[in-house]
């Protein structure tokens, strides 16, 4: 085999590998580590530290899994798995280890779990349930909920599956932020605009279903529609829109249209409030 196919062959494992592996599983004979060498001084590919090889582009939390022998967690975790965050994450990586390494990267947290399994020509990431579950314990509960609502919601994991791993005193606090979870919202505005009404006192019901289609959050007969640009700029969502509103208020309802930037800057309860409390929809803590 000559080195174009032997540079080929290690080119199709580290594709297959998400771009990164240590040296040691892409050269396991004298003639393979020569290749290897060869690519890297070609600039084929690129050696990082631990003597992991990277395709040029990886993404550095890869890199960095490779480099530690452990699986990504948390945020980066997250945003692989497709789900939505409020912020992008940041540079410092969160990555499962069994032990850790005597000299892990910089900007690295490290979660350990007695004997993790790590493929080293696998998937760098954490399965969803163990993504997730570290995600609760890392981020703050608006951030975990709105991952949680969209893995749900895609049936990446179920309520079941995750409260299963979930036993004892320590985890209450996750086990009652997973039974506020709810697969019914349909966006990360539709669950930071619940979230904030909650934790001021009031709790909509989402994703109810009337003759004209699914509401938002609905409080009392207040429909709260969170209306991000993406989904209502074009001139048959204005008309549908209207139309909609039109249906609610012939049927008793008050339509409530918050735009995204007023959720994403956290005025949901500011606005929905006064409105609520004209109708005799907030409740009356001290009642």
């Amino acid at each position: 085999m000559g080195y174009a196919n032997r540079r080929d062959q290690i080119l199709r494992v580290l594709a297959a590998a998400h771009g990164a592996a240590r040296a040691r599983y892409l050269s396991a004979d004298r003639t393979a580590r020569r290749t290897l060498a060869r690519m890297v001084e070609q600039g084929v590919v690129q050696e990082h530290p631990g003597r992991v090889i990277a395709l040029p582009g990886t993404k550095r939390e890869v890199i960095v899994a490779r480099q530690m022998g452990g699986l990504i967690c948390c945020a980066h975790g997250v945003v692989a798995c497709g789900l939505p965050t409020q912020d992008t994450p940041g540079p410092n990586v969160h990555v499962l280890v069994s032990t850790t390494p005597r000299a892990a990267p910089l900007r690295t947290t490290c979660h350990h779990i007695p004997d993790l399994y790590v493929d080293p020509l696998g998937s760098p990431y954490a399965d969803a349930e163990t993504m997730l579950i570290t995600f609760m314990r890392c981020a703050g509960p608006l951030d975990a909920l709105i991952a949680l609502d969209a893995a749900l919601r895609g049936g990446l994991v179920t309520k079941d599956q995750l409260r299963a791993r979930l036993h004892g005193n320590r985890n209450g606090p996750l086990r009652r932020l997973l039974d506020r979870a709810n697969p019914k919202a349909r966006s990360l505005l539709e669950t930071i605009a619940r979230y904030e009404l909650e934790e001021a006192g009031a709790t909509p019901e989402v994703g109810v279903e009337v003759p004209i289609g699914e509401l938002d959050l609905l409080l009392g007969r207040i429909d709260i529609e969170t209306d991000g640009h993406e989904f209502h700029s074009q001139r048959a969502d204005w008309e549908h829109d209207r139309h909609r509103d039109q249906w609610l208020v012939a049927h008793g309802y008050t339509p409530l249209r918050l735009t995204s930037r007023q959720v994403l800057t956290h005025q949901t309860v500011e606005l929905v409030r006064p409105v609520a409390q004209r109708l005799g929809y907030w409740p009356d803590r001290e009642a």
